[in-house]
């Protein structure tokens, strides 16, 4: 682990807040200059904290729906693995692919417009790996809410509003606005400017337009992709069975006040009740989970798995 101080630590908690702010706007929040906050961000890159910067979209609203997949792999060798990684890496419908350490070996979420969409894709699937595939589980995804991580500066609990995926609502969109979309779908950070000249469209209409789709929450947020484990930090993802589903409501405000917590799904054909975490180490995992069983009795079951590493992770379709 590469120590950070705290400056670097409070710059980093702002690009996860969001990551789209200039500089400027940083450097006053962490009362350095802009140059030094400049100097610092780059540093971060190149020691690998940083890799990348993206943004939340909401693609519920453009008419999709999102659909996950986990599976098991059974003689399976490891050329064979990498090439079903690289396929669902490439296809167009899938917005992110993991390789997790639990009962299954690979997780991965796709978005399409209707099940039946869904059905294409997966038949195609399993037309080329149907024999490594061992068990596999499939969940609709209604909600998932994503949290900050107030624990980089050492906050007790998260008091920000989270983003979120899901809902009914259609918006009305056109081409520009998926042009515009796509650009900071992989580049939270790009620069004005830039989307201007690359689209040929004047400064002001292109910031008019970003500000339209975050003001209708198509855009739910920027971040950047953060590498927990340059931070000494672990992931696990706990699924929960409940005796019932009474107080939902208070288990999710409960989880979401956890400093730790970084994604909150709810699934039809899931868990009953499914967070994210990153733990400083897996007996503080065990400990948040003994405190979350005597403060709601009613779980059943509970398990646990960890992800080895992200593959891909884009917040938008291929339209």
């Amino acid at each position: 682990m590469i120590n950070l101080d705290l400056k670097d630590k409070k710059i980093l908690y702002q690009l996860d807040l969001n990551s789209r702010q200039s500089n400027s706007e940083i450097a006053k929040k962490v009362q350095l200059s802009k140059d030094i906050v400049n100097y610092r961000i780059k540093k971060l890159e190149s020691e690998g904290f940083i890799s990348g910067y993206y943004t939340i979209i909401n693609f519920y609203q453009l008419g999709y729906i999102s659909i996950r997949v986990y599976i098991k792999l059974v003689n399976t060798p490891v050329d064979k693995e990498n090439e079903i990684l690289d396929f669902l890496i490439n296809n167009k419908n899938t917005f992110f692919v993991v390789k997790i350490d639990g009962n299954f070996d690979i997780g991965f979420g796709t978005y399409v417009k209707d099940i039946y969409q869904f059905e294409e894709f997966y038949q195609d699937f399993k037309k080329n790996f149907k024999k490594y595939i061992g068990k596999e589980q499939i969940s609709i995804f209604t909600k998932v809410y994503h949290f900050h991580r107030p624990y980089i500066i050492d906050k007790e609990f998260d008091d920000t509003k989270p983003e979120y995926l899901g809902g009914k609502l259609t918006s009305k969109y056109d081409k520009l606005d998926i042009e515009i979309l796509k650009l900071l779908a992989n580049n939270s950070r790009i620069p004005i400017t830039e989307i201007s000249s690359k689209l040929k469209i004047p400064v002001m209409t292109a910031s008019f337009r970003i500000k339209q789709l975050e003001k209708k929450e198509i855009i739910q947020g920027y971040r950047f992709v953060f590498d927990f484990k340059k931070f000494n930090y672990e992931y696990y993802k706990v699924d929960i069975v409940l005796d019932n589903t009474l107080r939902l409501k208070e288990l999710i405000n409960y989880i979401h006040s956890n400093p730790n917590t970084t994604y909150i799904d709810q699934t039809i054909a899931g868990s009953d009740f499914e967070f994210e975490l990153e733990v400083k180490s897996k007996e503080h995992l065990l400990t948040i989970i003994d405190e979350l069983r005597i403060k709601f009795p009613e779980i059943r079951e509970l398990s646990y798995f960890t992800i080895r590493k992200y593959k891909k992770l884009l917040y938008f379709p291929e339209i």
